[in-house]
């Protein structure tokens, strides 16, 4: 993965940096993922470490293959007077394959969301970050505004109750899409296909964990806990390995499934 770092500062609150043991590789240790960030991403994709979130970013397909964000009691906020508008992202390659993406949206049906809800860090300096394209994706109405906006609710209800928990989301492609990394006269073609579903995971630091996997058309009138799955079938789907830092002792034996509203 190529490691791009956008604003690596605010160290306390936002990331921790190791000195590089060779003059050819460092050591980023970011505070917004819970023992250690995703691997497994494409060798291309552009890791960014903001106040708010982490993600990495495929330029193949214009979108982050995970967004990892630490939600705190601190950092919510209300989001109804903040302003809404989708901020390009000029740090990174091929950014205007999002903007792209738009008019595929309003053809397909879907609408242009955020992996990071505003309100999670509308009680932050930084909630603009949460308005920038890189951390968009392209999601059903239906799904947004149905089961997984009772997920963030439920979210939202456990962190004011019971403090942090790390969240890693992203998105599900068909297995028989394979986007272009490669320049063309048509730097949009190839890249149309939009997600299938979306992944969430939510763990504790004591290392409870509940794992959701939405498909995009999941029903509006389905509850939110209807999507719970495993960490092996998600990275088993998305190629990616998930708090790799415990190795084989990662979380699982408990869940936080009851404190979320689910049986």
């Amino acid at each position: 993965m190529r490691f791009r770092l956008i604003k690596a500062i605010r160290l306390g609150a936002c990331l921790w940096f190791v000195a590089a043991t060779t003059s050819f590789a460092a050591e980023y240790r970011i505070a917004h993922c819970l023992e250690g960030c995703p691997e497994g991403a494409h060798e291309d994709n552009q890791l960014v470490a903001r106040s708010v979130y982490a993600l990495s970013y495929n330029p193949g397909r214009g979108a982050a293959d995970w967004l990892a964000y630490r939600m705190r009691s601190g950092a919510l906020g209300i989001a109804s007077s903040l302003p809404r508008t989708w901020i390009e992202d000029p740090d990174l390659l091929a950014a205007q394959r999002i903007a792209s993406q738009n008019q595929l949206a309003e053809e397909l049906g879907l609408i242009r969301s955020r992996l990071v809800p505003l309100v999670s860090v509308a009680g932050t300096p930084y909630w603009h970050e949460a308005n920038l394209l890189s951390a968009s994706t392209l999601r059903t109405e239906n799904l947004d505004r149905g089961a997984w906006a009772g997920l963030e609710w439920a979210l939202r209800n456990l962190v004011n109750r019971s403090g942090d928990v790390y969240v890693v989301t992203g998105p599900i492609y068909s297995p028989s899409y394979s986007p272009s990394y490669s320049p063309s006269d048509k730097p949009f073609e190839g890249m149309g296909e939009p997600p299938i579903a979306f992944f969430k995971l939510v763990a504790s630091t004591s290392g409870a964990l509940s794992v959701f996997r939405f498909d995009q058309n999941f029903g509006v009138y389905l509850h939110h806990c209807e999507a719970r799955t495993s960490l092996e079938a998600i990275e088993a789907e998305t190629g990616l390995h998930f708090f790799p830092e415990l190795g084989l002792s990662r979380p699982g034996n408990e869940t936080l499934d009851s404190q979320l509203g689910c049986r």
